[in-house]
């Protein structure tokens, strides 16, 4: 097996198998990168065991890409690695368990694994694929991955909840905030957990001037996107109903200028023990309020409107309120409030007769 790179496009491949090319597996030869080379392109595959990514370089007029012999063999991450050192064209000659890579003056030998041994990653076919424009797609996991859970007690929590049909809508929860989008619809209707990391690591990996399809089975889910297919095992389980969690009716509603509000809350956070921070609203202004160790601190905003009981006061996190805010991109946003001790939801500042998007906080037990 003989094949020449461009330095160019062995950037391009590492940008796009890097995360998966450094996870750990017990598996020993997942710890490198299976190159399949023939004719018309070179083919990666990376897996952890649990999620993997195809990616295929087409030989193309202009491409810079020689093949000279096919064949496969699976390469050490440090063979990559030592290639963002070198420039120009870089040159691999495989033998049965070696990798020589040449570039001008430069010979570096890697040691190689059996192609044959390296586990087959294997594509469900499903009869269509649920398409989502690359920029509405990575909204929805920035507007959602966030809320997902970090520690191991509730499995299922770690994933955004994909509830496809006559309205795709997207969910993802911690038990102590939720996130929710709907966006578009689908032929197919199917309900699966996909794990938050996995759709973070498409969005970074992906060339989101091009479509993303989405190709789910009962256990696996696919996305593929140009010339790069990754895949994942689904999250098991039932998602709970998180229908019921959200208001329909709020008893007070506070609009404010989402910059303002996130300068603030980080602000007090640093104050605030485990970050929690007190709102309370009267005359003009919304006073945001931290108690910590030996430190305090507030700052008063002019609301733009509130339509509630002066003196309204409640305390939550400050970090979660932040990672909300940030997931809007109008000037104003809207916090509809149930009580002091109920979730409160934070949406859009815009007027719109159907809410697609909108974030929910659990409040913190006042002190």
């Amino acid at each position: 097996m003989k094949f020449t790179l461009p330095k160019a496009i062995i950037t391009e491949v590492i940008g796009k198998i890097g995360r998966l090319m450094t996870a750990k597996s017990s598996i020993p030869i997942l710890a490198g990168v299976l190159v399949e080379v023939q004719s018309k392109g070179v083919l990666f595959t990376v897996s952890d065991g649990t999620e993997s990514m195809i990616h295929h370089v087409p030989v193309g007029e202009g491409s810079g890409i020689l093949v000279e012999d096919e064949g496969k063999s699976v390469f050490s991450k440090e063979t990559f690695e030592l290639c963002k050192k070198l420039k120009g064209d870089i040159t691999f000659s495989v033998t049965e368990t070696t990798v020589t890579v040449t570039q001008n003056k430069t010979s570096l030998e890697f040691a190689t694994m059996a192609a044959d041994e390296y586990p087959k990653i294997e594509i469900t076919n499903t009869s269509k694929a649920i398409r989502f424009e690359g920029e509405d797609f990575e909204k929805i996991v920035k507007k959602t991955g966030h809320a997902a859970a970090t520690s191991d007690t509730r499995p299922i929590l770690q994933g955004v909840h994909m509830d496809l049909g006559a309205t795709n809508s997207f969910i993802c929860t911690d038990s102590h905030r939720l996130a929710k989008v709907l966006n578009g619809s689908s032929t197919e209707e199917i309900q699966i957990t996909v794990p938050a990391n996995v759709l973070e690591h498409a969005v970074k990996s992906f060339d989101l001037s091009n479509p993303v399809l989405i190709f789910p089975s009962s256990n696996q889910v696919s996305f593929a996107n140009g010339t790069t297919i990754l895949l994942s095992r689904l999250l098991e389980g039932n998602y709970p109903d998180t229908n019921r969690l959200i208001p329909t009716e709020y008893e007070s509603e506070l609009v404010s200028n989402r910059l303002e509000l996130i300068e603030a809350l980080e602000m007090l956070a640093l104050l605030g023990t485990n970050g929690v921070v007190k709102l309370t609203v009267s005359g003009l202004f919304v006073e945001l309020s931290a108690i910590g160790t030996g430190s305090k601190g507030k700052r008063e905003l002019v609301f733009e409107s509130w339509n509630g009981e002066e003196g309204f006061s409640i305390s939550l996190s400050a970090t979660y309120l932040v990672d909300a805010l940030k997931t809007f991109s109008t000037n104003s946003v809207k916090i509809g409030f149930t009580g002091s001790m109920r979730p409160f939801v934070v949406t859009s500042g815009t007027e719109q007769e159907t809410v697609d998007e909108l974030q929910l906080i659990l409040p913190v037990r006042s002190q």
